[in-house]
């Protein structure tokens, strides 16, 4: 079955690392009793990322938009091999790298104790990135995306803030959607791989109420 691209996540946008992803995120960071990762080992780390975002870029070429939260089936199986070959990658490095915690919160659950899960609902996953309602909220979160990231020069916390509010309105449009189409524990994915993200990457957005 041909899966997509479209459904990658806004966590490729948001929440995994890109290119100066490492200062957005300090800005944006909880403290950490670990010892903040070198330059030097932060750019051992960059070289281990280097095959995420060549994925993540040659996607969105593909699609020309901003990816989100639901994986469909080959796409949910390549993210997660590249994922551990990161993980083999940065097994050496033992400081607090933002770049490694950023890969972690969005991927770890889904390619580690969520896998079976996500394969299981992989295929319903596909399905819904062809109707007509999830594409609508996929092109509302997209022109928002682009209005926060003109932002994002000038104001940083503004930035931020709008990309809480892209993600509060897409949880809230996709919800129903996924729930009547892939059941509770569809959704219960979802919802956990993105609350994980955010405690990394912007602890201080609340979307929870989006989610239930």
């Amino acid at each position: 079955m041909r899966v997509s691209e479209a459904l990658l996540p806004l966590l490729l946008a948001v929440f995994a690392p890109r290119h100066g992803a490492a200062a957005d995120v300090a800005t944006n960071e909880v403290h950490t009793h670990r010892a903040r990762c070198s330059a030097f080992s932060e750019q051992a780390v960059s070289k281990c990322l280097q095959p995420i975002l060549k994925y993540a870029s040659t996607l969105q070429e593909k699609t020309g938009a901003v990816q989100f939260p639901i994986q469909g089936g080959n796409i949910f199986k390549e993210l997660c091999s590249i994922y551990l070959q990161f993980k083999e990658c940065t097994k050496s490095v033992s400081c607090h790298s933002l770049s490694i915690d950023a890969v972690d919160a969005s991927y770890g659950y889904m390619c580690g104790a969520g896998y079976q899960l996500f394969e299981d609902h992989s295929a319903c996953f596909a399905e819904i990135e062809r109707e007509h309602d999830y594409i609508a909220c996929k092109n509302a979160a997209n022109d928002a995306m682009e209005d926060a990231t003109k932002a994002k020069r000038d104001d940083l916390d503004a930035y931020f803030r709008s990309l809480c509010g892209v993600m509060d309105e897409y949880l809230r449009c996709c919800r129903p959607l996924v729930n009547r189409r892939c059941g509770r524990e569809a959704w219960d994915l979802v919802s956990q791989v993105t609350v994980d993200s955010l405690k990394v990457t912007m602890p201080t957005c609340e979307i929870r109420k989006s989610l239930v």
